[in-house]
Formats: structure tokens, C-alpha cells, sequence
């Protein structure tokens, strides 16, 4: 299949999406179970209602409440999806085993990190700590006793939905070496995650100059958000080549970093309305961004002390964030970030041809959306 090629931002040349009709036919295939995806997860939760049955009326609420906690584009089942199918893949009811229980982790790993965020919003949307904590209120508890419910609520919820999906890893309808390694890959990507996101609570209280925002990006973001559901479908599909699926870790790692940055980007510079995400956040936490630590790079002493002022400073408002944003363009530290999501994306892409032609068309066009994304 011939691959022409095109200018990539930063002026190198990178291959084009292959110009068959492979391409349009897999993303129509993963269109199609995209559609799916809910009805898949939430056929993942049912088996964690029946598991539990005996666990009484509190538990239940507490799964509901998980269970109302997901939501979103439902990226990660869809790239399960990309590397079943664009692997030989064909069994829909495996796929969509692997897939919800994909999305079964990421919920819970998201309620984990709004508790360690101290975020009450996911989705645009009040969260389960947020919806747990006004419930408590509403019934008459103190503000200290319904947030103490709520955290409660939120640290257990994650703990068991990150079980449920492991647990339905194990139980898929696949031969028992499979089902170990989909759980084994699974349970590898959680301890890189933890690991991740240790680091990042930590660099809230390291000098940003002597922070690691790309280490950070691929152990907490692409480890589990990109490169695991690759190697997941592609495990689910019958691959056994370590090259192969070493490959797909390469490439998820690559556009999971880029993806990360693009986040952090939109987390400064993006909307509310379009991100579900508040645009003060990162600034009021003191979030150790890659935009950040460039920033302080190349900034003199007068920007440093005014980002020294306001990055973590809880009580933040626009105008704080606004003069931080001022500081981060001006000093060229946003348009190096974007150059360095452009070297991820153009690794990413090169990785991705020696993949079978339809998949590597797919996960090209990907990657240069996550450029362009909005939300």
C-alpha cells in the first residue's frame, strides 16, 4: 500500500494516512461499536450488582453512584476497539468484555484522582464526592461530617471499581492464558499509574524548575490512557509477538504524552464550557505542567516572582491565571510545549507504519486530531 507524506508542524516529513479504503472501513467498524460502548459498560457494572447482591442496600447505592460517575467520549474502549479489529480481531462479545473493562478502570482511577485534586466537577458535571457531600448535607449532617462521607464514598467507589475491572479481565470469554495477561498487563499499568501520580502530588511541593512533566505525562497519562488499551486489544485479537505489542507501547507512550500536554494546554489556555474542567485549577493546585516548568526556564526575576505568587495560591482568580497565562506565552514556553506534543505525535505516527495499513491510517489521523482538539 503506497504512504505518501506530508510536512509535519516542525517541518520535518512524516508518512500521510495510507489511501485505501482499510482506514475507512476500520473506523466505521470502531464507529459502530463506539456506539456500543455504554451499553458494554454498563453490562461490566451489572455483573459487579450481582457479585455484590449480599452486600446490602449501602453498598448498591455506592455502585449506582459509581456507575453515574462515567461517562465521556469513551477514548479508551475505542482504542481497545482499533487494535482488536485492526488486528484480526473478530469476536464482538470479547471486544466489548475487554473494552468496558477498560473503561471500568479509568472510572475508577479518575474517582481516585478528583479525591487527590480535590476536584468536584468531572464531565462538566457535580462528581460522586461533590453528589455524596450534598446528599450528606441535604440529610442534616454537619459540613465536616458529609465531606468525611464524601471522601469515604469516593476512595471506595474507585477501590471497587478498579477490582471490578480486573476482576472482569479475568472472567472474559477467552482461553485462561489470555485472561491472565489482559489482567497482568492491566494490574503492570496500575502500578505505573500509582507511580505517576505520586510523583505529580509530590511536585506540588518541588521548586518547578526541578519538576518532570514529560515522566509524569508517561507514567500517570499514556501508560494506562493510550499504550494499555492497545496492548489490551491487541492481546484480546490473539497477538503473542512481544515486538508487536512492545511497538504498540512505544506509540501509546508517544501520543499518550502528546495528549497530556494537549490537556495541560487546554487546562490553561482552554474553556470551562468546552472542557468540563475549571480554567483555575491547575494554577490554584500549583500544578507542575510542562507550560509551567518552561515558563520558569525562561523567565527573568519579575515573571518568576509573580508565578512564585500565584501558583498555588488556592484563592486564585482569572486575572491571577490571566497573568500567568501572559507570562507562559510570552516567554515562548506554550509554543515550545506545542513543538515538543508535535515531536510526540510525529514519533507516534512514524511508530504506527509498521503496523498493519488500516490501523496505522487509523491511529495517524488520531494523533494529528489530538493536536487540534478542543476538549
Amino acid at each position: 500500500m503506497r504512504i505518501t507524506s506530508v510536512r509535519s508542524p516542525n517541518g520535518s516529513r512524516t508518512p500521510e494516512t495510507p489511501d485505501a479504503g482499510g482506514v475507512a472501513r476500520l473506523e466505521s467498524e470502531i464507529k459502530v461499536f463506539a456506539e456500543s460502548a455504554p451499553r458494554q459498560t454498563s453490562q461490566r457494572w451489572q455483573g459487579v450488582r450481582e457479585r455484590c447482591a449480599d452486600g446490602g442496600p449501602a453498598l448498591t447505592e455506592l455502585i449506582d453512584a459509581a456507575e453515574a460517575s462515567d461517562g465521556g467520549k469513551y477514548l479508551r474502549p475505542q482504542l481497545v476497539a482499533a487494535a482488536f479489529l485492526g488486528l484480526g480481531g473478530n469476536d464482538p462479545h470479547l471486544l466489548g468484555e475487554v473494552a468496558g473493562a477498560m473503561q471500568l478502570l479509568h472510572v475508577g482511577l479518575c474517582i481516585h484522582d478528583d479525591i487527590i485534586d480535590g476536584d468536584r466537577m468531572r464531565h462538566g458535571r457535580a462528581n460522586l464526592i461533590a453528589r455524596v457531600a450534598e446528599a450528606g448535607r441535604t440529610a442534616g449532617l454537619s459540613a465536616a461530617d458529609a465531606d468525611r462521607q464524601a471522601t469515604a464514598a469516593g476512595m471506595l467507589a474507585g477501590d471497587l471499581t478498579l477490582n471490578a475491572a480486573l476482576l472482569a479481565l479475568l472472567t472474559v470469554s477467552a482461553p485462561g492464558d489470555v485472561r491472565l495477561r489482559l489482567a497482568t498487563e492491566t494490574a503492570s499499568a496500575l502500578e505505573r499509574t500509582i507511580a505517576g501520580e505520586l510523583i505529580d502530588v509530590r511536585s506540588e511541593v518541588t521548586p518547578p524548575e526541578q519538576a518532570e512533566p514529560l515522566r509524569i505525562a508517561e507514567l500517570k497519562t499514556a501508560c494506562y490512557s493510550v499504550a494499555l488499551p492497545l496492548r489490551l486489544g491487541a492481546i484480546a485479537a490473539g497477538v503473542t509477538s512481544e515486538s508487536v505489542l512492545d511497538r504498540l507501547h512505544s506509540i501509546g507512550i508517544a501520543l499518550g504524552i502528546a495528549y497530556q500536554l494537549v490537556d495541560d494546554d487546554l487546562g490553561l489556555f482552554g474553556s470551562a464550557a468546552r472542557t468540563g474542567k475549571s480554567v483555575l485549577s491547575d494554577v490554584q493546585r500549583g500544578k507542575r505542567t510542562e507550560h509551567i516548568r518552561e515558563a520558569y526556564s525562561r523567565s527573568d526575576a519579575s515573571d518568576r516572582e509573580v508565578l512564585d505568587r500565584l501558583l498555588g495560591f488556592a484563592e486564585a482568580t482569572e486575572d491571577d491565571v490571566s497573568a500567568v497565562r501572559e507570562i507562559v506565552s510570552r516567554t515562548g514556553a506554550r509554543d515550545a510545549v506545542l513543538r515538543t506534543v508535535d515531536e510526540h505525535l510525529e514519533r507516534g505516527i512514524l511508530l504506527a507504519q509498521a503496523c498493519p495499513a488500516a490501523l496505522a491510517g487509523h491511529l495517524t489521523r488520531l494523533a494529528r486530531g489530538m493536536r487540534e482538539r478542543t476538549r
